[in-house]
């Protein structure tokens, strides 16, 4: 089945009958074979993999491990929650969650449990870095990474995103105008007017290729 996939490329039984082995004639009996071994209701994939990927974490030589959480939506109807270790352009999986929801935006108490989940699958002793883009800047999930996992984070934040700074009070990201290349940091802000949160140190500027608006806290 693992070299019909790699042969197809695509998750389809009826595609990956000609390259599966079986006594079967009609083509109907190999993809019932098939499904029963997809609906095994023994295979706890989780638990399988779970010793795979700390064996294969297990003798981390980098100083940091950069963890990403991101969301893929499938056919609008579900979405894949997925904590990946990030080395050498690859992603590496670790954890994930299909959730049947029609958002690529999920609130923490859907993803809380992978976070601790991936802690207990990784080195000890290495430093994490959490990577997560503008849909996961929940202060619950930053208080977790810190507080309790004592992992650090960078995530990415939206422009609407309120600031304040010492001395100047509450102000967005909209509302401040960069030229192309123009970058700041800003140390000991507090972020969301209404969940009062900080001190964190944030970076922003403008690409200076395409002028796109990049602002990360961490």
């Amino acid at each position: 089945m693992v070299i019909a996939l790699l042969q197809r490329g695509e998750v389809s039984l009826t595609l990956w009958l000609p390259y599966i082995p079986c006594r079967g004639v009609q083509a109907q009996s190999k993809q019932r074979r098939l499904s029963r071994w997809l609906h095994n209701s023994r295979l706890n994939v989780h638990r399988l993999y779970k010793s795979l990927i700390q064996a294969a974490l297990a003798d981390w030589q980098e100083e940091i491990l950069y963890l990403s959480l991101d969301t893929s939506l499938f056919w609008d109807e579900y979405c894949l929650v997925r904590l990946a270790v990030v080395y050498r352009g690859r992603a590496l999986p670790v954890v994930w969650r299909v959730l049947k929801h029609r958002s690529a935006s999920i609130a923490f108490r859907q993803y809380w449990e992978m976070l601790y989940q991936a802690a207990n699958r990784l080195s000890q002793g290495v430093k994490v870095v959490l990577l997560a883009d503008r849909g996961f800047i929940h202060t619950d999930a930053m208080t977790a990474v810190t507080t309790h996992l004592g992992w650090h984070y960078r995530i990415r934040l939206k422009r609407n995103t309120w600031i304040w700074r010492a001395g100047h009070g509450w102000c967005q990201f909209k509302d401040i105008h960069l030229q192309r290349g123009e970058a700041f940091c800003w140390h000991n802000v507090r972020l969301h007017k209404g969940d009062y949160y900080g001190p964190v140190h944030v970076a922003f500027g403008c690409n200076n290729v395409n002028g796109e608006f990049w602002a990360i806290v961490q």
